[in-house]
C-alpha cells in the first residue's frame, strides 16, 4: 500500500447559468515569496510548505514564515498531508509522521510499504490511499493497513479528495463519493459535469474546484455547483489549500488568500 498526494487546487462556485458575486484575493507575504514552493498544507492556522530544495517552512496567516528544521531535511518527499496536528509524509516509499513543534519525526509501518501509492487523503484520524492498480486502502496511526473494497475499484479515480465522511473522486470526467462504512459509492451531479477539473479540495462542506480555463467552482454534497469570481482568474494557479474558512492559492510565486 502506497502513498502520493494530490496537491489540490480549488475554485469557488460555478453554475451554468449564472455567475455569482466576484470573489475577492489578498496578496499575503511578498512578492515572489512561493516561486519555489512544491507543495503546502494547512495545520493549526498556519501554512507548511516544502521547497524544491527540500526545507520546510511554516507561514502564518499575515504571510510571515520560518524555516522549520534543517535545510533540504525533506528533500525525499512525495506526498504531504496534514492529520491530526502533524505532518505525515511518503519518502521513497516510506511513510513518516513529524511533530511540527518539534521537527521530531519517526518512521510509520514498513519500509516501503507506500512505494506504489498515487492519491493519498486523511480523513478520521485515517489515511486513505489509492495505489497504482486502483485499489483503496486505509490506514491507522500505527502504519498499520487494509485494503478497503475489492482490487482495482478506484482504477479510474483521476482526483482524491475527503469531506462530509466520505471518499470524493472524479473519474472519466464524473464526481462520485463513497461511504467507507458502507463502501458504498454513488455518482453525485451530472456525468461528465468535471472533465475539465484539474484540482479541488474539500472545506467547510463544499467542494472548491478549479478547471482548466482558471475558472472556480463551489459544490455541495448534492453536487450543485455555481461559478466564483470571474472567468479564468486563477488560470495561472499553481496550488491550492483551504484554511480557516478561506483558499490561499499560489500564483505566479505569489501567495493570495480570498477576502471577504
Amino acid at each position: 500500500m502506497k502513498t502520493i498526494v494530490i496537491s489540490v487546487l480549488i475554485c469557488l462556485l460555478s453554475s451554468a447559468f449564472q455567475v455569482v458575486t466576484a470573489q475577492r484575493w489578498v496578496q499575503v507575504g511578498k512578492k515572489g515569496d512561493w516561486e519555489n514552493t512544491i507543495d503546502v498544507v494547512a495545520l493549526n492556522g498556519h501554512l507548511y510548505s516544502i521547497e524544491a530544495n527540500g526545507t520546510l517552512f511554516k507561514t502564518d496567516k499575515q504571510g510571515n514564515y520560518e524555516q522549520i528544521g534543517k535545510k533540504g531535511e525533506f528533500d525525499n518527499v512525495d506526498v504531504l498531508i496534514a492529520m491530526d496536528g502533524e505532518i505525515w509524509t511518503v519518502e521513497d516509499g516510506s511513510l513518516y509522521r513529524t511533530n511540527p513543534e518539534t521537527v521530531s519525526w519517526k518512521q510509520v509501518g514498513k519500509t516501503g510499504d507506500w512505494k506504489e501509492t498515487v492519491a493519498m487523503v486523511s480523513m478520521n484520524s485515517k489515511l486513505y490511499s489509492i495505489e497504482t492498480n486502483g485499489t483503496l486502502y486505509q490506514t491507522a496511526k500505527n502504519g498499520t493497513w487494509e485494503q478497503v473494497g475489492g482490487n482495482g475499484e478506484f482504477g479510474d479515480a483521476d482526483m482524491l479528495e475527503s469531506m462530509g465522511g466520505y471518499l470524493w473522486t472524479v473519474e472519466n470526467g464524473t464526481l462520485y463519493r463513497t461511504n467507507i462504512r458502507a463502501m458504498r459509492w454513488e455518482q453525485v451531479g451530472k456525468k461528465g459535469d468535471w472533465e475539465n477539473t484539474v484540482a479541488m479540495v474539500g472545506d467547510q462542506g463544499f467542494l472548491w474546484s478549479v478547471e482548466k480555463d482558471g475558472t472556480l467552482y463551489k459544490t455541495d454534497m448534492n453536487g450543485n455547483y455555481e461559478q466564483v469570481g470571474e472567468r479564468g482568474l486563477l488560470k495561472d494557479v499553481t496550488m491550492i489549500v483551504a484554511m480557516d474558512g478561506m483558499l490561499y492559492v499560489v500564483e505566479d510565486g505569489t501567495l493570495y488568500r480570498t477576502k471577504g
